[in-house]
């Protein structure tokens, strides 16, 4: 899963948000993440027009935020129970059962259960970035300079 750009926009009216884009192609712009499509992860992804986040990557993020949903952190409670227990939990040896799920605490180790090894992957690099309050945006389009 190392398709993806991690960083952080300087913006004037919310300082600095913590992205998470896959590299897109032009007929993919969901990149890496693309198994994510049609899951509870992914249902939480925003896709935002390149107009609006270049507008972003230039330090106006007002367009932005008014499509990029919920803080990173609320959207981990919205994964549905099914898929919140960790996969390793029969076999861990350290499994805690308030924070081996989605939420702030969750440890870096915790695999959704439910679904695909490769879905888990996917989902588990969001949930992580969704922890550390990194927005995950999924851009569609052109954007300035293309």
């Amino acid at each position: 899963m190392d398709k993806v750009h991690e960083f952080t926009l300087d913006t004037v009216d919310f300082g600095g948000l913590k992205i998470l884009r896959p590299i897109s192609t032009e007929e993919n712009p969901w990149g890496n993440l693309s198994i994510l499509r049609d899951t509870p992860w992914g249902d939480q992804i925003p896709v935002v027009s390149g107009e609006v986040y270049s507008h972003a990557t230039h330090g106006y993020a007002l367009p932005l935020m008014k499509v990029i949903g919920p803080p990173p952190e609320a959207l981990l409670r919205m994964i549905p129970q099914k898929f919140r227990g960790c996969a390793s939990s029969k076999d861990c040896l350290m499994i805690d059962y308030e924070v081996c799920q989605p939420c702030v605490k969750m440890p870096d180790c915790y695999i959704p259960q439910g679904v695909s090894e490769s879905i888990a992957l996917a989902a588990s690099l969001v949930m992580l970035a969704w922890k550390e309050g990194r927005y995950v945006v999924i851009v569609e389009g052109m954007e300035f300079g293309d």
